[in-house]
């Protein structure tokens, strides 16, 4: 475990110094906003009008947001946890320290997710202070909202720590998690027009709809969190079976 918290203080550190996690941070919580006040969502069937426009005391238009800025953000922040120690061969050390692969899988997983939910946090109830000052918020949906976009988060960034991994690249692997992701996110928006088979698949294949049809709706459903324990479990083996693999190049 202290192996796994050096990692985490180690990683979370690094980035906490960089001025691009700040500046992504207002971008990410800046924009966020202005979709959610402004804009709406004018996609898929699930259209709805901005908050201003539409009047409604909900934060429905700033949830289904989420997926496909998590699709881009979380890879953004990913890229670089294993295709820089790969492109400063600071691998190579890592991996021959008396620490296990496990341990820093997790730790680079703990801290990315740290970093990404802590701006989802700031966004999201900042907002939601918002609404609440101009109408009746119901506060369980917001709480059940919020914790789904921690799960749809932790997913999100497992993926995008694989896809580091597997890119050994910086760009390649924001490319790969990036596009991974936005492919499972638009899958979803088809889900009403395939048979019911494959609808069932795509269903239990994509976190978008699980978060969408679960917690942006403030409902708790086990199914979901067994979801995203399988997926974020599956995501980081499939990581350390990679740095197996190039350990024993």
């Amino acid at each position: 475990m202290s192996a796994v918290a050096a990692v985490f203080r180690r990683e979370l550190g690094g980035a906490l110094d960089s001025p691009v996690a700040w500046a992504g941070t207002v971008l990410f919580v800046v924009g966020l906003h202005v979709l959610f006040f402004f804009l709406g969502y004018p996609i898929g069937d699930q259209r709805l009008p901005g908050f201003w426009a539409g009047g409604l005391a909900s934060l429905d238009a700033l949830f289904v947001w989420l997926p496909p800025i998590y699709a881009i953000l979380a890879p953004a922040l990913t890229m670089g946890s294993w295709a820089r120690e790969f492109r400063e061969g600071t691998d190579e050390l890592l991996l021959t320290q008396p620490v296990t692969i496990r341990a820093l899988v997790a730790g680079k997983f703990a801290a990315s997710f740290a970093l990404l939910g802590a701006m989802s946090l700031v966004a999201i109830l900042s907002a939601a202070l918002v609404v609440a000052s101009v109408g009746p918020l119901d506060w369980g949906t917001v709480w059940g909202g919020l914790a789904g976009a921690l799960a749809l988060a932790a997913i999100h960034v497992a993926v995008g720590l694989l896809a580091s991994a597997v890119g050994q690249e910086e760009l390649v692997a924001f490319l790969l998690g990036s596009i991974v992701l936005l492919i499972l996110w638009a899958a979803g928006l088809f889900v009403r027009v395939l048979p019911p088979t494959w609808a069932e698949a795509l269903w239990y294949a994509s976190p978008s709809l699980h978060f969408l049809e679960g917690g942006a709706r403030g409902l708790f459903d086990l199914r979901d969190v067994v979801h995203a324990a399988l997926a974020v479990g599956a995501a980081l083996v499939l990581n350390g079976v990679v740095l197996v693999g190039r350990r024993w190049r």
